[in-house]
């Protein structure tokens, strides 16, 4: 299975419904969210949209990088579950 990896700027729903368009074959999509040092709502907020996108494509959405502030976040906001860690 192919993975394609983005990262959480502004711009990345935009390039990755470009990524998935058109695609027959189910992807995994990486979200790289060990590069927010300090996580909070927003970009929380962020990786909730991607994954839908994600998901709603038919495709297959996990979190790259996560630390332990994200991981609290996760399980503070219930999400822990929801989202694949690698």
């Amino acid at each position: 299975m192919e993975t394609l990896e983005i990262g959480l700027d502004p711009g990345a729903g935009a390039r990755l419904e470009a990524l998935l368009a058109g695609r027959t074959e189910t992807v995994r999509v990486a979200l790289r969210v060990g590069e927010v040092a300090r996580p909070g709502p927003g970009e929380l907020r962020r990786v909730g949209e991607l994954a839908l996108l994600v998901r709603r494509a038919g495709h297959l959405v996990v979190l790259r990088g996560a630390d332990e502030r994200w991981l609290l976040l996760l399980e503070l906001t219930g999400l822990a579950g929801a989202l694949p860690l690698e």
